[in-house]
């Protein structure tokens, strides 16, 4: 899992995992709901690019991954 920050104000953390149910739990492992976390938009397939210069392969696979993520207003 990844934590962002944008803009000092918003915070983003997109959890990725094989479906839906991994997802959740791994929401639910991370205490994010009593953290006020939300989600930004539905669970779904990704596709996921890098910057150039980044290795994409360090951090995929290739398998087939769905993503999720979630925010909270800066506090």
């Amino acid at each position: 899992m990844r934590q962002h920050h944008h803009n000092g104000d918003e915070e983003f953390v997109t959890i990725v995992g094989g479906d839906a149910e991994e997802i959740g739990r791994a929401f639910q492992a991370e205490g994010l709901a009593d953290k006020d976390f939300t989600i930004v938009h539905r669970i779904g397939r990704h596709r996921f690019a890098m910057a150039p210069g980044r290795d994409v392969g360090s951090l995929l696979d290739g398998s087939a991954l769905v993503a999720a993520t979630y925010t909270r207003r800066g506090r």
